[in-house]
């Protein structure tokens, strides 16, 4: 009996670090300055959802992101996976709530497939198809980019063209589901918002993710850059990669929680 005891209080203390690992939200905030921001700007970046639920439609979500009463909110692709119609409708709902109290962009990702684009517009949200939106938050001016998964099968130089800034006195931010180095570093802008990438979904300490582009402990045996999760410096702009909020094909998650990305676009000029 005590055995059986003991066996039961490890299993359910695992099963709550699993729950713990997997559903708790965290909401990172990260600040970005530049001359162009004449008005603070609140970006919320929605990733990866894959069709999740964080409490009963997504009420513990939505909490979430209305406490940062967000300018902008950035849907950068896989909200749902093709063929999961409980998951899909989940997402809608999201998308149509979210809407109707926020300016939506999304980007789509690998997972949605091409055929839902029209519902997600539908249900709201500005989808961007190799298209450019031009938004105004107070007196900042912004222009966001959208390219889809498809156009990393394509050449680069036609990416680049598709999605070139217009006006580079604009705040240009790109929203692409994956960071594709070999284009994205060439785009001319001020921002990148990706995810994609789960942040390796399971990640050691002092180690970082587990796996990366398919390649294990990238940190020890990969001699170029890890675009794992989180801010990045490209030089003459920034990339933030969003380790998401929901998994893919299991909820594995280690060291590594569902994030709520909120970017925060602040004047480097303010008071000089």
């Amino acid at each position: 009996m005590r055995k059986r005891r003991k066996v039961l209080i490890v299993f359910f203390a695992l099963f709550f670090f699993w729950l713990f690992e997997n559903f708790k939200i965290v909401v990172p905030v990260t600040t970005i300055s530049s001359p162009k921001i004449r008005s603070t700007v609140t970006i919320v970046q929605i990733s990866d959802l894959h069709g999740y639920s964080f409490g009963l439609d997504n009420n513990y979500l939505l909490r979430a992101i209305e406490k940062q009463q967000p300018d902008i909110v950035a849907v950068t692709g896989d909200l749902f996976n093709r063929g999961d119609n409980r998951g899909k409708a989940r997402a809608l709902n999201l998308i149509k709530v979210l809407s109707e109290e926020y300016p939506v962009f999304y980007v789509r990702g690998e997972h949605e497939g091409s055929s839902s684009v029209h519902d997600i517009g539908d249900a709201g949200a500005t989808v961007l198809e190799y298209e450019r939106v031009d938004v105004k938050v107070g007196e900042t001016h912004i222009s966001i980019y959208g390219c889809p998964t498809t156009g990393y099968y394509s050449s680069a130089d036609n990416v680049l063209e598709a999605i070139r800034v217009e006006d580079d006195n604009d705040y240009n931010i790109l929203l692409a589901h994956i960071f594709y180095e070999g284009v994205f570093n060439n785009w001319k802008g001020d921002l990148i918002l990706s995810g994609d990438t789960h942040g390796g979904s399971i990640r050691l300490p002092f180690l970082g993710p587990l796996k990366y582009n398919g390649i294990t402990l990238p940190k020890l045996s990969y001699n170029g850059p890890v675009y794992d999760k989180g801010l990045f410096n490209l030089g003459d702009k920034y990339l933030y990669v969003s380790p998401g909020l929901g998994n893919f094909p299991l909820p594995l998650r280690l060291f590594n929680h569902p994030e709520l990305t909120v970017i925060k676009l602040v004047s480097s000029t303010q008071g000089n």
